[in-house]
């Protein structure tokens, strides 16, 4: 079988109509056949739990028209974008069926974006030279490499493609990197450059509204402004940015006590942990340097909700999507190390979260060519006897048991739904 397969990556919380115009928009632009979505399981990469459950969000994507739905394993979901971009394409180039894949940003120009990717790619010592200067002035990492990226270009003489003709006269530079989209997109093509992958990137502008808009009032509304009118219960303005059947499906879950799930029902769990542990141990936590663990340890002890610990713990350096990836880490128990071995030996199965009839076809080409356990039944991955894929897949179920006990009904807070809920076919 050859025709032309998309490869995508999302979180769909919730699946809204920028979504589905993203899909329809990157199949054509690819010309693609089939699509397989490697999608976030029930945490974010910017820090929070989705609003409803995997499999939900899973259905979304399949009545969408995608194929083939794998998860991304937790321990790639929320942490910063270059790991969560490494185990994406990781997964998606271990398939050996990807032709391509597509993503939103606000440039909107790949030539650009694979200009800017090739430096983050090669690490030449100049720029991490002005990488270093620049993290050493107390800013944020995303601040700092987009103004080491800036005097890299421009000690070489080099114009980034539709970004200026003059790049000591560009202002826009930062802007590119420092958008969350692009920053991703970023992380894409650099990942795709440093595995020698042959898989295609292409990008498309994203329209009207950016990550975090706050409008209702336009076509398409962020995932951000519509997680708010799900919490508000606004469903006028769910039923006209979602498409129908994702609305549907979404209301099915709240009406049935399966969200939403906020960050804010956490709380006492993450302040009880945070109490808990030792400066030291949260000193292990992902994204904890430079002593910020002491920060947030008095935070834990003075803050009684959410909002406040986040607001006590941030600062110049540390932006607000980092804190609450600290936070969702403390959550799960994971901690650098698990970072650290995951980064080096990559991700050690294929979890299927569900397909379509089509999809079938592409299982079976994922088999022929995939050396990764292809798990579909989770209770399977004990015979493997790989401990590393085990405590990456445990990680996975812990984190389903975890985020259920977020859910509105008592009976529906109880574990293992991974080890009882089937891949979702349509």
């Amino acid at each position: 079988m050859y025709l032309p397969i998309l490869g995508l990556i999302s979180e769909y919380n919730p699946f809204h109509n920028g979504h589905l115009y993203h899909f329809n928009t990157s199949s054509d632009l690819t010309q693609a056949e089939y699509s397989i979505c490697v999608l976030s399981g029930n945490f974010m990469q910017r820090g929070e739990p989705a609003v409803i459950d995997k499999w939900s969000r899973t259905l979304m994507a399949l009545k969408a028209g995608i194929d083939l739905v794998i998860e991304l394993p937790v321990i790639y979901c929320a942490q910063s974008a270059e790991i969560f971009a490494y185990g994406s394409i990781s997964i998606l180039n271990s398939l050996g069926i990807v032709d391509s894949i597509c993503f939103g940003s606000e440039s909107g120009d790949i030539d650009s974006l694979k200009h800017i990717a090739s430096i983050l790619n090669a690490e030449p010592p100049k720029y991490r030279e002005y990488l270093k200067e620049e993290i050493s002035k107390g800013i944020s990492f995303a601040s700092a490499r987009a103004r080491a990226v800036r005097r890299y270009a421009e000690y070489e003489g080099m114009a980034l493609g539709k970004c200026t003709n003059d790049i000591s006269g560009c202002n826009c530079l930062e802007t590119v990197l420092k958008s969350p989209n692009n920053i991703l997109g970023l992380e894409y093509i650099k990942w795709i450059m440093r595995l020698k992958s042959t898989i295609v990137p292409y990008t498309i502008k994203r329209v009207q509204s950016g990550y975090n808009d706050e409008s209702l009032n336009k076509d398409f509304a962020s995932a951000w402004a519509l997680r708010r009118a799900i919490k508000d219960k606004d469903y006028k303005s769910i039923d006209k940015h979602m498409p129908h059947f994702a609305a549907n499906i979404l209301k099915s879950c709240l009406s049935g006590g399966r969200g939403p799930v906020f960050l804010e029902d956490f709380t006492n769990a993450m302040l009880c942990n945070l109490r808990r542990m030792s400066t030291y141990e949260i000193s292990s936590l992902p994204d904890v340097s430079e002593g910020l663990e002491n920060r947030i340890k008095k935070a834990a002890i003075d803050c009684f909700d959410i909002e406040q610990l986040i607001t006590n713990i941030k600062s110049k350096r540390y932006a607000e999507s980092r804190i609450r990836r600290i936070l969702i880490n403390s959550l799960l128990g994971i901690r650098k190390s698990d970072i650290e071995l995951y980064k080096t030996i990559g991700p050690q199965y294929i979890r299927v979260l569900g397909f379509s009839d089509k999809g079938r076809n592409l299982l079976s080409e994922i088999k022929k060519k995939c050396s990764l356990p292809i798990i579909t039944n989770v209770a399977d991955y004990k015979k493997y006897n790989n401990k590393y894929l085990s405590k990456m897949i445990e990680m996975d179920i812990l984190s389903t048991d975890i985020y259920v006990t977020a859910y509105s009904k008592p009976e529906l807070k109880k574990g293992g739904y991974d080890f009882y809920t089937k891949p979702v076919m349509i």
